[in-house]
């Protein structure tokens, strides 16, 4: 016989499954406490034993949804050469987002459902240090010049999520994706050592 720990743990599965899934497809504003828990399978005090309210559960889902994010860019940028990593873990960041239902659940509601400066605060947490290690393994194999990775990393990152806010807001994101990814590869292009560059202490 389960636990209460164990059906308390379930349950919860039971309701981020469930609002992960509409909050994905229908959205916050059309999705209802009702909704999840009929999702679910649940009574609303169940839900209500785990979350406050229904913005509760959706900054649980989207702190998840960073989490598995970040996970992702970690994974596409596996590469033996500093610099390639950089490169391909900030172009995976706009394609990965650019899944209709990532692409509105981290940046089209995110910031509106939560306020512009929790949605910065969980976002720069999972991302910002991944662009800042990207940024000292490059420096440290001599393919970026040696400067101060702070504010290197907050203007790279400041850059991507701008530019994916401004795929989010656009009616045909995909087909703007190549432009904007191109720009991407430039900004970075210009960070390199060039050939012939001497590395400076």
């Amino acid at each position: 016989m389960a636990t209460q720990e164990e059906r308390s743990a379930a349950s919860l599965a039971k309701l981020m499954e469930a609002a992960r899934a509409l909050f994905r497809a229908e959205g916050y504003a059309a999705t209802s406490v009702d909704d999840i828990t009929r999702a679910a399978g649940l009574t609303k005090g169940a839900f209500y034993h785990h979350f406050t309210d229904k913005k509760a559960i959706f900054r649980a889902v989207f702190e998840e949804a960073e989490a598995q994010l970040h996970a992702d860019i970690r994974a596409a940028c596996a590469r033996d050469d500093p610099w390639s990593m950089l490169k391909s873990g900030c172009l995976a960041f706009l394609d990965i987002t650019l899944h209709p239902g990532t692409l509105r659940l981290l940046l089209r509601e995110g910031p509106s459902v939560l306020g512009w400066d929790v949605w910065r605060e969980v976002c720069t947490r999972h991302s910002l240090g991944l662009i800042s290690g990207g940024i000292r393994a490059a420096i440290k194999a001599g393919q970026i010049p040696p400067r101060p990775s702070e504010p290197l990393a907050a203007a790279i990152y400041g850059a991507l999520t701008e530019a994916a806010r401004y795929l989010a807001q656009l009616d045909d994101p995909a087909a703007a994706l190549p432009g904007v990814r191109a720009e991407i590869e430039l900004m970075l292009q210009a960070l390199r050592t060039q050939p012939g560059e001497a590395p400076t202490a």
